[in-house]
């Protein structure tokens, strides 16, 4: 069981420190969730910026331009559907997530396997945490009482998990029942932000940007670098110019139209990020 965790140290140790800074902040803690936004930015700036390589690898010219093009329009597409449909708009985000994280994080595994344990990530902090994970959804879609759907929702993550976890007919140990239990001990001690903060930064982004590298660039991610340098400026300068109260902030006084229009921005950006990397995965399979 060791040697078949052991591609997973990064996600198991972030997992110890993200419970050991709940244990000593508190989930609520207006700091700690700061910490893990933040990581998530982090986390997620390099794996989107490295889209420009994957195009570039296999577009050329008038293609690219093309491609482009259409990863633009993917954008205002998502905004769209969240203003004319914000529910279809969430609930169709957070399945295509669930796709995008299974076919991404185990690419040799059946599809069966891909989607429960997407499922599985996506579903979870709403079955273990469906008070504030239902909140959440509240600001995001603008639709009061999303409890009931939010609670039916987490249920998926039942037979999600235990698909994940049956015993398998196979020589090597399975890996998921630690990862998906960890999982679990995070986002009931320390929070469903947490626990997806420690998942998104610790294992899906790493094992994107390497496999992907692997896979088509070789050379330098300067530009990765760059991007993700740039915005990060941006962020400590607009907390330099607006500085926040620490000891006066919390959880309950954040503005929900900033969550509200932080979480669309992030959909928008990532609904063209899954599509590209759908639309390549199946071009190299054609390939191969």
């Amino acid at each position: 069981m060791l040697s078949a965790l052991r591609p997973f140290g990064l996600f198991l140790g972030g997992a110890v420190l993200v419970l050991a800074l709940g244990f000593l902040t508190g989930s609520a803690d207006f700091e700690f969730i700061g910490v893990l936004s933040l990581l998530i930015l982090l986390a997620g700036l390099p794996h989107g910026a490295f889209d420009y390589y994957l195009l570039a690898a296999h577009y050329r010219g008038a293609q690219l331009a093309g491609a482009l093009a259409g990863y633009l329009a993917l954008i205002g597409i998502t905004a769209l559907i969240w203003w004319l449909l914000p529910l279809v708009f969430l609930f169709s985000f957070l399945a295509y997530s669930a796709f995008h994280f299974g076919d991404s994080d185990w690419p040799g595994q059946t599809p069966m396997h891909k989607w429960a344990w997407g499922l599985a990530v996506v579903a979870l902090p709403c079955l273990l945490a469906p008070a504030g994970v239902a909140s959440l959804f509240n600001v995001i879609t603008g639709v009061a009482d999303l409890a009931q759907l939010t609670s039916l929702f987490g249920l998926l993550a039942i037979p999600a998990v235990i698909y994940c976890c049956w015993p398998r007919d196979t020589v090597s140990p399975n890996p998921m029942p630690v990862l998906l239990g960890s999982y679990a001990l995070i986002g009931l001690a320390a929070g469903p932000l947490a626990a997806f903060a420690c998942y998104f930064a610790c294992l899906h982004s790493p094992f994107h940007l390497r496999r992907w590298r692997q896979r088509t660039a070789h050379g330098s991610l300067l530009a990765v670098y760059a991007l993700t340098a740039v915005v990060l400026a941006c962020v400590g300068g607009l907390i330099w110019l607006y500085p926040v109260a620490w000891q006066h902030a919390s959880a309950a006084t954040i503005d929900p139209s900033a969550v509200r229009y932080t979480f669309v921005a992030l959909a928008a950006l990532t609904v063209p990020h899954m599509t590209l990397l759908f639309a390549l995965q199946r071009m190299d399979s054609a390939q191969a």
